[in-house]
């Protein structure tokens, strides 16, 4: 009793801040778990409860020996000269267990060490860049043998797939690259407007994104792995949520029955992997409660369809839903979170997680960006400071906003106004302020133009002429560097001694409608 009084008085003499730790009942251990150690601390005979402030993290065996740096960040203490006897067979029965605490700044130390078999996140950030790059530095560092469960919600953005196009997939016009303004590292947006553009590291189709959808990923060795096993995991979350109508179909998706009556089921989830040598990334969508769902296509149909002709994965369109049209009518209102918990407890049955994580892990988004931990366990919740202060995320968070990420992995493609050898379909007229001799063809490869033929005239040679002219001006050039003006500027100067200014506007205008991409007042490169 007397060393236990003498801790507390040389603990209160410290002037630091302190994570109080609460031990009652006598007699009684405490054990205080952290990444890689148990500290033991006994109470014995004490009428009162013994309370301890610390925070802490030093492999010890029976002793703290001086001095002892704690492992969070957040506050710092220095004991010495602290013995502490193991506790006997017979009393470790009885021991109350205590997981720590960390700041979230330990993210990546905690995410990639080899004892932390299970992980649980709920990310407070809804940018996409730093969601998807922490999923990524998941992938890439977390141990071989590891199982995690990532949760996010990202602001409005089209997310498209590794190889997929595009000019093809998205409407680019309304679509912004990055809106945001660079202020420490973290970028500020007009969440109720401007919607992003963003291409993944895995395959798979187009999707959106916004407030309404919830966006699960599960990382897992790749021995284990099957494309169903997780999407049936957040079936049977979304049943015990009371959308007991969800089923998986055939493609991995997840579709929900609005009523017995109807044909098709619509689609609520849609999934994409990437699999590596040891490690499987399941990641999908779920669309809960869009406030988008009616105006999808607005931001999916592109203005080019019609015209091109790509490699590379095309999207599958399909009807969709919300999940919450299921409880329209229902007493009880519908709540995300109760479905990202209800998610959480699927996850930690199918692995067998530690009861005390998964509560932890549930009750983390209410906190600031804060972790857990036990012996083979890591949860809670991470934001957009500790992607940008990781250099391995905040280099991933780089590489997916980059201009040449977003559009020179884009596949080989053709853009045609008239039917041809690779793509025979018929098209669209023209606009009638165009005249019907018009031609406008574009082969490209990584998003730069490799061949083009480009002419107004009706008359073949003349026709011939110009367009060989502008073949030499736009060989190389990339496509999604050539603004509105660039094009009008490139038509004047190659056509302007043969047709009229209206005609090189209007062939200026139709271009950039339908190949041109949104540029915001911030300008971009």
């Amino acid at each position: 009793m007397a060393g236990g009084i003498q801790l507390i008085d040389r603990v209160r003499r410290e002037k630091r801040r302190y994570r109080s730790v609460c031990f009652e009942g006598t007699p009684g251990i405490l054990h205080y778990d952290d990444t890689y150690s148990i500290v033991t601390i006994f109470a014995l005979s004490l009428s009162l409860p013994l309370y301890l402030f610390w925070t802490g993290h030093e492999l010890l065996g029976s002793s703290i020996n001086p001095p002892m740096r704690l492992f969070s960040s957040r506050a710092t203490c220095w004991l010495s000269s602290l013995r502490v006897p193991h506790p006997s067979a017979s009393l470790r029965s009885n021991a109350v267990r205590w997981n720590s605490s960390f700041s979230a700044d330990q993210f990546a130390q905690l995410a990639s060490r080899q004892s932390s078999r299970h992980q649980i996140y709920q990310s407070l950030s809804t940018d996409p860049y730093v969601n998807l790059s922490i999923e990524h530095f998941l992938l890439e560092h977390a141990p071989a043998d590891s199982n995690i469960l990532f949760l996010y919600i990202n602001r409005p953005c089209v997310v498209i797939g590794r190889n997929q196009n595009p000019w093809l997939e998205t409407n680019l016009r309304v679509l912004h690259n990055d809106r945001g303004t660079a202020e420490f590292g973290i970028h500020s947006y007009n969440d109720t407007e401007d919607a992003l553009y963003v291409r993944r590291r895995s395959g798979g189709g187009a999707v959106f994104h916004d407030e309404g959808n919830l966006n699960y990923s599960v990382i897992s060795p790749r021995p284990t792995f099957t494309r169903n096993k997780h999407a049936e995991m957040v079936v049977r979350a979304l049943h015990r949520v009371g959308a007991t109508t969800t089923s998986v179909n055939d493609r991995h998706d997840i579709v929900m029955s609005l009523d017995e009556g109807q044909s098709q089921p619509r689609k609520i989830s849609g999934s994409a992997f990437k699999l590596t040598r040891h490690r499987a990334l399941h990641h999908g969508t779920c669309l809960l409660d869009s406030p988008n769902i009616n105006s999808l296509g607005s931001f999916l149909r592109s203005p080019a369809r019609d015209y091109i002709k790509a490699k590379g994965v095309e999207s599958v369109r399909s009807p969709v839903a919300n999940v919450s049209s299921v409880f329209a009518d229902a007493s009880i209102p519908f709540g995300i979170q109760d479905v990202i918990a209800n998610i959480m407890s699927e996850f930690a049955e199918l692995y067998q997680t530690n009861p005390d994580a998964v509560r932890r892990a549930q009750r983390a988004y209410v906190h600031d960006a804060e972790l857990y931990a036990g012996d083979d366990w890591v949860v809670g919740a991470v934001g957009e400071a500790q992607g940008y202060e990781e250099p391995e995320i905040k280099k991933g968070i780089d590489e997916l906003r980059s201009l040449e990420w977003k559009y020179t992995q884009t596949p080989q493609f053709i853009f045609s106004t008239y039917p041809v050898e690779e793509d025979p379909r018929e098209r669209p007229a023209l606009p009638s302020s165009l005249p019907p001799s018009t031609r406008v063809f574009l082969r490209l490869k990584h998003g730069a133009i490799l061949e083009s033929h480009i002419s107004v005239s009706s008359d073949s040679s003349v026709g011939s002429e110009q367009a060989a002219r502008l073949q030499e001006a736009l060989k190389g050039r990339k496509l999604h560097e050539i603004r509105p003006t660039h094009w009008k500027e490139i038509l004047y100067e190659q056509l302007g001694a043969e047709e009229d200014a209206a005609t090189i506007e209007e062939l200026a205008r139709f271009i950039a409608t339908k190949l041109g991409r949104l540029y915001s007042f911030l300008g971009s490169l």
